[in-house]
């Protein structure tokens, strides 16, 4: 083997090593911003789930929804627990007021209507 081909096999090892750990220090980096993410959806699929066979939730009721809910990524020993259930809850029925699924009124959350377009 040339010499030349050797240096290129290191370098093209040293290279693909790199790529690897930096696509690792990012997964790091922007893991405990991915797990809320995926610990909102579940507990957005729950309370949409729940309003499929009811008219209405009540921050009460989704709370109760929310205990125990985890989110974990694949090959990752890390997870986001929700503790605080109602703080949750709270936060989750905000987000979903703001994002235009459901509509508070009172101290009820309903379903958004789908409104029809114009054609």
């Amino acid at each position: 083997m040339k010499i030349s081909t050797i240096i290129l096999g290191i370098l093209f090892f040293a290279i693909a090593t790199m790529i690897i750990y930096s696509w690792g220090i990012v997964r790091q980096k922007n893991q405990s911003g991915d797990l809320m993410k995926l610990l909102f959806s579940k507990g957005q699929s729950r309370v949409k789930k729940y309003l499929k066979h009811n008219s209405a939730i009540t921050l009460g009721q989704a709370a109760k929804l929310c205990e125990g809910l985890e989110a974990r990524q694949p090959f990752s020993a890390n997870r986001a627990v929700v503790k605080d259930a109602r703080d949750f809850a709270g936060q989750l029925l905000s987000y979903m007021v703001k994002t235009g699924q459901v509509e508070k009124k009172g101290a009820e959350y309903f379903p958004v209507e789908n409104k029809k377009r114009r054609s």
